[in-house]
């Protein structure tokens, strides 16, 4: 921090110069030699902590970050063009002869690679441009790498610091309190990492032990089949990790999978939480996020994903890589028959579940899952360790980024999208344990990537301009609003809503005491005439209160509640002890169900919990709450019984306690 702290008190005094200054240092990183006495990585982080401190714009800082380290390659890259080897002669080279041979050899070993590659290692990342020009690589393959991968440079620099300057001007308005909790977290964090590490040491003799026993057993059979999975999973077999992961994730899916499953059909429908999430999602949605998310779930579309598949078979039959090629076709086709064959559709618990097209498993998320999955394990065969991740985790991300939409959408549960994601694992673990025991493989995984992602991207983006009017229509958010006479409801279809409240995470909480029919501002009237003191929408401000240990109840906001994922729409409080602070707190939370009589009214759900207030440590205090006694809700009922403003339609019982149906008079 003391090696970024000039920086940031330059850039918070000269904002004019800070753009200048961040361009400069970019530039000056990727010039030949120079780069490495150029403190790159903590100036642009500083700035990139000044954006989040909102001390500078975020897109004039990334522009000139990425202008900066794009310029100076290309300076560095047009000088190796010019002098060639009399370069290495030139002052600075000629002070760093050794520096000069170890990024040949990089760039040798990488070729085309080195380019984005070098940005991120140290050592070399200042002469690797110099050289590929000395080896006369072309300009255009040269500018394409050096753009793609000087705008993937300038973001992984700068996006550390906006998150590390918006935590800093978190903190700086929190107490020196909660600054002792997140160092006691980090040291949480950092001791766990540690912990992880020794067990996973400790664990390791047992796994080469067990791998060890399992390739014994295999040599023993017959089969040529087992005799290559008894290589495979050998210890001393390099790639041995690579199949024992997919073993053990093969396994934790199936169990999952059969976890979920079960739960669908023993329940005929899906969980609380899948109607949770798809509730909280359905309150997200913006024009602009849907515009972007139907974009993204276009790309998991299955004309755009039998693109990818096919652009991947067709590379390994130009290789003539047949066995892997039928592998990923037999792959490719269980995943279409797993679809077709096994698709149920689950509605939500309850009544009131609105119909539903939702399909399980998630066509999406399964298809999407295979064909990144058998990407990535083609590619994990023949590439280095790390370029191996690199190439999972972008596959990762995809996959994930593909089946989020279909939450946020609103188009399938997540029971939906975790089973397809998890055939999905299972299919790709079956695919790379059998392509372990395949020998010489003839993969080429560099050009499979190249042609496989040209694919996606052209079919995608062609699907997107051809059809993305249609989508847009088919992804519109729908009305999931229903209506009964207010009679009928009152009577008898009031026990159709739930009776307690679902949390987020899908449990059921306090019973609702009342069901309100009419407008939230009426309910507001009429609980304020008994002295409730309402609260606004809760924000990430009022949890800084809970930090002082010595604020009194009545300064604390309520800690927020969902029901089915939805915020409250009215949050009140009313003290009721004097000598151990406690208070009852009423929150409203609205439904699909609407009542006409003839009018049409909204119906909400009362909920009331009695709050005491709980001290840890003597750092923080925190309102805590459960269900109101039955005399406590009894005589907040009898008080909106007795208001004349407010008409009672029914009284039921539930769970011991009363349920009040009422409405505003007319």
């Amino acid at each position: 921090m003391d090696q970024i702290q000039p920086y940031l008190d330059y850039f918070a005094q000269h904002p004019d110069w800070a753009l200048i200054i961040i361009f400069l240092i970019a530039f000056g990183e990727a010039l030949l030699v120079i780069g490495l006495f150029v403190p790159s990585t903590a100036v642009l982080v500083g700035a990139g902590t000044l954006v989040g401190a909102g001390k500078l714009h975020f897109w004039p800082v990334i522009i000139a970050t990425i202008l900066g380290c794009i310029i100076g390659d290309q300076v560095s890259y047009w000088a190796g063009r010019l002098f060639g080897e009399r370069l290495k002669t030139f002052w600075p080279l000629s002070r760093y002869p050794h520096l000069v041979a170890k990024g040949e050899e990089f760039f040798k070993k990488n070729g085309g690679k080195s380019i984005a590659l070098g940005r991120f290692v140290p050592g070399v990342k200042a002469v690797v441009p110099g050289i590929a020009g000395m080896f006369g690589m072309s300009q255009i393959f040269f500018l394409s790498v050096n753009v793609s991968s000087g705008i993937l440079w300038g973001f992984a620099h700068v996006l550390p610091g906006v998150l590390l300057g918006q935590a800093l001007s978190l903190a700086g308005e929190l107490s020196g309190r909660l600054l002792f909790v997140l160092l006691i977290l980090l040291v949480v964090l950092a001791v766990a990492g540690w912990l992880i590490r020794v067990l996973a040491a400790s664990v390791t003799p047992y796994r080469l032990a067990i791998q060890g026993h399992l390739a014994h057993w295999a040599n023993g059979r017959s089969s040529p089949i087992m005799h290559r999975f008894a290589s495979a999973i050998a210890p001393e077999n390099p790639k041995s990790m690579l199949v024992v992961m997919l073993i053990v994730g093969f396994v934790l899916a199936m169990i999952a999978l059969i976890d979920i499953v079960s739960g669908l059909f023993l329940r005929h429908a899906v969980g609380n939480f899948d109607l949770t999430l798809n509730n909280l999602f359905s309150e997200l949605r913006s024009p602009p996020g849907d515009e972007l998310m139907e974009r993204l779930t276009m790309f998991g579309d299955e004309i755009v994903l039998w693109a990818t598949a096919t652009a991947v078979v067709a590379w390994l039959a130009y290789q003539k890589a047949w066995r892997p090629t039928i592998a990923v076709v037999v792959t490719f086709i269980v995943a279409r028959l797993i679809v077709l064959l096994a698709s149920f559709s689950f509605s939500a618990p309850g009544t009131l579940a609105m119909p539903s097209a939702f399909r399980f498993p998630s066509e999406h998320a399964l298809l999407a899952g295979v064909v990144f999955g058998v990407i990535a394990v083609l590619c994990s065969h023949t590439m280095a360790r790390w370029t191996q991740a690199l190439v999972a985790a972008t596959a990762a991300i995809i996959v994930i980024a593909i089946s989020y939409t279909r939450l946020y959408l609103g188009v399938n549960w997540f029971s939906d999208v975790g089973g397809g994601l998890l055939i999905a694992l299972i299919l790709t673990s079956i695919f790379g344990v059998a392509l372990a025991t395949m020998h010489h493989l003839k993969i080429k995984p560099f050009g499979m990537l190249v042609v496989s992602s040209i694919a996606f991207l052209f079919a995608g983006g062609l699907h997107i301009n051809t059809n993305f009017a249609a989508s847009e229509l088919a992804y519109a958010p729908q009305d999931k609003m229903i209506t009964y006479p207010l009679a009928d409801w009152s009577n008898t279809n009031w026990s159709k809503l739930p009776a307690r409240r679902i949390d987020i995470a899908g449990k059921t909480k306090e019973l609702f005491i009342v069901q309100w029919i009419g407008s939230i501002d009426a309910l507001k009237a009429a609980v304020e005439k008994q002295n409730y003191k309402s609260f606004g929408i809760w924000t990430l401000r009022d949890s800084l209160l809970y930090l002082d240990p010595h604020a009194p109840l009545d300064t604390l906001a309520p800690r927020p509640a969902t029901h089915e994922g939805l915020k409250a729409k009215l949050t009140a409080v009313l003290p009721i002890s004097d000598k151990v602070p406690a208070r009852l707190t009423l929150r409203a939370f609205q439904s699909n169900v609407v009542a006409k009589d003839p009018g049409a009214q909204r119906v909400y759900l009362v909920s009331l919990t009695h709050e005491t207030l709980h001290s840890q440590f003597n750092m923080f205090a925190l309102p805590m709450g459960e269900q109101a006694s039955v005399d406590e809700a009894k005589q907040f009922e009898a008080a909106l019984k007795s208001d004349p403003s407010i008409e009672v339609l029914g009284e039921k019982q539930v769970g011991g306690s009363p349920v009040l149906i009422m409405k505003p008079k007319s």
